[in-house]
């Protein structure tokens, strides 16, 4: 008995075979919703351009002389065009849940406000100058940065993590 303690100090007996490693688990069967990742890579695709429209923008201080007024005229048109994007892609997105709707719903109206003002200041850019371009650029660029949308997307059971689960929602939040 002796022996065998001494020889189990000393590191004389066998090692125990390693267990065999478990299985992985199987995937969460509470994933994301389909429809739900669905609708957040519709969403996704209808705002994403316009999350970074404004840094591409001419600014205001950009417009110094009338030889500048193309610039502004560029960048209004560009504007234009992606907020027509958005206001399209956003009527497309089905009805899914009533905080996901309502999203939506106040997306769309501020984009549409928008638009009605840049197609007022693209009509006007011609004959209002140098000033009026600064002004428009302005309004424009500060209009996109201070938007909060009124429904967050936290607020939407849910979105989150379908936005994560969707390519189209990398800069989206």
């Amino acid at each position: 008995m002796a022996l065998a303690v001494g020889c189990l100090l000393a590191g004389c007996a066998t090692n125990p075979p390693e267990p065999e490693p478990k299985p992985a688990p199987p995937p969460s069967p509470t994933g994301p919703d389909p429809a739900l990742v669905s609708w957040a890579g519709g969403y996704c695709g209808a705002v994403k351009d316009m999350r970074l429209i404004v840094y591409r923008m001419a600014k205001g201080y950009d417009i110094e002389t009338a030889a500048d007024l193309p610039k502004a005229e560029e960048s209004l048109k560009k504007l234009d065009t992606a907020l027509t994007a958005a206001i399209t892609g956003l009527e497309k997105l089905p009805k899914i849940a009533q905080n996901a709707d309502e999203l939506a719903a106040g997306e769309l109206a501020f984009y549409r406000k928008l638009h009605g003002k840049v197609t007022e200041f693209r009509t006007l850019l011609p004959r209002g100058g140098v000033e009026y371009a600064k002004a428009a650029l302005t309004l424009s660029g500060a209009d996109l940065v201070t938007h909060v949308p009124a429904v967050k997307t936290g607020d939407v059971p849910g979105l989150d993590q379908a936005m994560k689960a969707d390519k189209a929602c990398e800069l989206v939040g």
